[in-house]
């Protein structure tokens, strides 16, 4: 059961890192909520979340959802010495 907890709590992880990343590239709460809803207990979902060999499914998707958290952060920037420094922040997510 180890293993389906720690799955669990990795893929609520990614639906709210997912729900942050949407509220700040939209402004809008509900909507973000939703599709947050939506990724979370989307059927296609549950053997990544269920099975210990689907476990690299759940980490990519968290992964991804970070750099796309860190990205959305960058774009927010507008020096572009800022942007070349975030970017090399971000490479040892890469």
């Amino acid at each position: 059961m180890g293993h389906h907890l720690s799955n669990v709590l990795l893929h609520a992880a990614t639906a709210i890192v997912l729900f942050l990343v949407l509220r700040r590239m939209t402004d809008e709460f509900w909507p973000s909520a939703f599709l947050a809803a939506v990724f979370a207990i989307h059927p296609l979902r549950v053997e990544s979340v269920a099975w210990v060999a689907e476990r690299k499914d759940v980490l990519s998707g968290l992964f991804f959802m970070l750099i796309l958290a860190r990205t959305s952060a960058m774009s927010a920037t507008r020096s572009r010495s800022s942007a070349i420094w975030q970017w090399w922040r971000c490479l040892p997510w890469a």
